[in-house]
């Protein structure tokens, strides 16, 4: 039987946070290290303070097309942030496209996810808040809406993945949740071409990348965006002094996603992969978060303990 945990001190929280962000860009195979060397540091903790703070109702975005089909970054990592939200007690919606909402279905009964908290949602640009779609956003009323590798406008109004290619009509003008909503947003991103990754225009100039402008409050940068979450979840368990990934592991959750025919989005296979990264590398990582998680909390005291000074929990949630 595993000991009871506190959550770390604040001083240790931040320097874990560092240690996150250094390691989720480590790879620099898209520019991301350089990117965080160019912008700024300690972002990782200022998302997952709001993250905590904000999370009684949690919309979470996801789905960037491949082809005729999505591809496993995103999808993953939307799963696994929603599987530790709803173990923090939040209500969560996962809204997409129609066709990638109902391929996520394996993947929510793996991590036994509820299916009717994935919503389809089709809008056009300019859509008025008051189109079905838009309103059924605002009836959920999120206190926090969260974007994991979704594509991003660029300054031509078009959407673009990676090798250059329009994909404006295969996804749907994210943004306008934007300007509908009335509650912080966080984006997940890895190359330049993503929903929130305005933020940090300037460093994006020297990859070869159609820059999204779209700007969300929050910005967590990665090799890949799935590992973004998994950097998140793992410091949101060391402010929770408790483990806040789901119990099924990385590969059984991508291959339940291949056999609804998401694929990788570099190798356009079905394949258990992260933008062309076997399993085992993304498995790697978050056994190292969770073991650096789970390194600086404490033993919970006994009952009648004076609790110590300066413990930064942020579980208090806005409602």
């Amino acid at each position: 039987m595993h000991a009871e945990r506190l959550p770390a001190d604040a001083a240790i929280l931040r320097a874990l946070a560092l240690d996150i962000e250094e390691r989720l860009v480590s790879r620099d195979q898209r520019g991301m290290g350089r990117v965080r060397s160019a912008w700024q540091t300690g972002y990782l903790h200022s998302a997952v303070q709001t993250l905590l703070q904000r999370r009684a109702r949690v919309m979470i975005v996801s789905g960037f097309p491949v082809g005729e089909t999505f591809e496993t970054d995103g999808p993953a990592g939307a799963l696994v942030l929603a599987s530790a939200l709803r173990a923090l007690g939040s209500e969560v919606r996962l809204v997409g496209l129609a066709d990638f909402v109902a391929r996520l279905r394996q993947g929510m009964a793996l991590l036994g996810l509820d299916e009717r908290v994935a919503i389809a949602a089709d809008f056009s640009a300019g859509a008025s808040p008051d189109s079905e779609p838009l309103r059924a956003v605002q009836e959920f009323a999120p206190t926090l809406v969260v974007f994991v590798e979704v594509p991003g406008v660029t300054a031509d109004g078009n959407y673009y993945n990676m090798r250059g290619d329009n994909i404006s009509a295969r996804t749907l003008p994210w943004e306008a949740l934007l300007s509908c909503i009335d509650c912080p947003t966080l984006a997940f991103a890895d190359g330049g071409n993503e929903v929130g990754m305005g933020r940090v225009k300037a460093a994006l100039r020297p990859l070869d990348i159609e820059p999204a402008v779209s700007v969300t409050d929050h910005l967590v940068i990665s090799d890949v965006s799935n590992w973004g979450v998994y950097g998140a979840v793992a410091l949101a368990s060391a402010h929770a002094g408790r483990d806040l990934f789901p119990g099924a592991d990385l590969r059984s959750l991508l291959q339940a996603l291949n056999r609804s025919g998401i694929v990788d989005g570099v190798t356009r296979q079905a394949t258990p992969t992260e933008d062309g990264l076997d399993a085992r590398q993304g498995q790697r990582l978050i056994a190292q978060l969770r073991q650096l998680a789970a390194a600086i909390m404490t033993p919970e005291p006994a009952a009648d303990a004076t609790p110590a000074a300066g413990r930064e929990f942020l579980l208090e949630s806005y409602s």
